[in-house]
């Protein structure tokens, strides 16, 4: 007689997963959730300033998560994207000619948009 022994992983109270059970992560539900980020449609940069994410959970935003397996190149990134972006913005007004929900994403590992958005670039 064989006993099977199947074995449940309690990722929370009362949530069990099953052996095999495909699990994925809602990225952008996350990083679109209001208590982590307040107004998370609106550019803030600001919102990852050391003070400004000192009470938020290291794993809230999984671009640049916490733990062993973070980003070896998020310095990097983070710098990259500063410097890009302030020197985008010291030159234009940059504005959308297409609404939010214009704007249609192609979930995936990395979210991606279906159209190209339609920017206006207006020297300041």
């Amino acid at each position: 007689m064989k006993i099977k022994v199947v074995l449940l992983i309690e990722i929370s109270v009362g949530h069990k997963v099953h052996p095999r059970t495909i699990c994925g992560i809602f990225i952008f539900g996350l990083h679109g959730d209001p208590e982590s980020f307040p107004d998370p449609e609106i550019f803030d940069p600001d919102r990852f300033l050391p003070e400004n994410s000192k009470d938020r959970h290291p794993y809230a935003f999984v671009s640049f998560s916490a733990g062993p397996w973070n980003c070896i190149g998020q310095k990097f990134a983070m710098m990259e994207m500063k410097t890009i972006i302030s020197s985008i913005l010291r030159r234009f007004l940059v504005t959308s000619l297409d609404s939010r929900e214009k704007v249609i994403l192609y979930p995936n590992i990395v979210n991606r948009i279906v159209r190209p958005v339609r920017l206006r670039f207006e020297f300041r």
